[in-house]
């Protein structure tokens, strides 16, 4: 069917490897085996899926999380290849409010020997009995299932960041291991994120910038009705501000959404709106699927390097 690929995260020019990153070269390389000629450029897709004409097979790139690797990496392979793209912001970083979620991942990426050493100092940090005892009985190898991506250990911490442990506890248990490496977030957070000035050069290249809610919850549905609406309202606005105009494309933070959401999401005039699985969802236009690029790897199998 007619879907998205989604991309993250990319190494080089200073920015480090993460878990799942790609460098150029990879990123090329996995386009042109996937096929040139498959991606429609962003405006394109978005008219055909309006108009009820995409094609089985018709594909289109996505990123989101608003990540300065993108711009610094990404965007010049896309521009070099002629292609377009959509990018999904989220807006906090943009009113000085930094993506604790994306600061956490570059300590762990950064500051460990693997991921798998974070993963052991993180539960140390939250406490072993607590997480015996939350994990006693869930079978965790169907935790997020439709993400076969996340390896065991993926999934043992994305449950416990997101059905264990409160917001407040899991920042509490993060910010107490950034404290004791010395890692100063501040300097970092200058890196992570683009800027307005590039989010208007990409809206004026071709590319179609849209919504990712304004401070990622990795739950969304799990926030009362009221809550989700802010999340969307400010992320529309901030927006709006930068482009001129208000964004009609969203993805749903972490693919998790609910029909509040969804209805939320039609008030604000939003006519497409991606998940991050390949999922068929309803059908709905605001439910479109997207493959990550890690599963596309894999289905590859060509052993494209990273």
């Amino acid at each position: 069917m007619a879907h998205g690929l989604l991309f993250h995260h990319f190494h080089g020019k200073g920015h480090p490897p993460s878990q799942g990153s790609l460098s150029a070269e990879g990123f090329a390389a996995m386009l042109d085996a996937v096929g040139l000629d498959r991606f429609l450029p962003a405006q394109a897709w978005r008219e055909r899926a309006l108009a009820g004409r995409l094609r089985p097979g018709d594909l289109c790139l996505t990123f989101d999380d608003n990540l300065r690797c993108q711009a610094d990496i990404a965007v010049p392979v896309l521009e070099r290849l002629g292609l377009t793209a959509f990018f999904f912001v989220n807006s906090a970083p943009l009113a000085g409010q930094p993506d604790r979620l994306e600061l956490y991942r570059h300590f762990r990426s950064t500051r460990f020997a693997g991921v798998e050493a974070f993963y052991a100092a993180f539960e140390a940090a939250v406490g072993a009995e607590r997480v015996e005892a939350a994990l006693d009985g869930v079978d965790i190898d169907t935790y997020l299932a439709a993400k076969p991506f996340y390896s065991r250990a993926d999934r043992r911490f994305r449950y416990l960041r997101d059905r264990v442990l409160s917001e407040d506890d899991y920042t509490a248990a993060m910010d107490r291991m950034i404290a004791a490496d010395g890692l100063d977030i501040t300097a970092v957070a200058t890196g992570l994120w683009m800027d307005a000035d590039t989010l208007r050069r990409l809206d004026r290249g071709g590319h179609v910038v849209g919504l990712h809610s304004h401070g990622h919850p990795t739950c969304l549905s799990a926030l009362p009705g009221e809550r989700q609406a802010a999340e969307w309202r400010t992320n529309r606005e901030l927006l709006a501000g930068i482009l001129g105009h208000a964004p009609d494309t969203a993805a749903f933070p972490c693919g998790d959404y609910d029909t509040v959401s969804l209805d939320i999401l039609g008030g604000l005039g939003v006519r497409l709106a991606f998940r991050a699985d390949m999922a068929a969802g309803s059908g709905s236009l605001l439910e479109l699927p997207r493959e990550n690029h890690s599963v596309t790897l894999a289905r590859l199998g060509k052993g494209l390097h990273g």
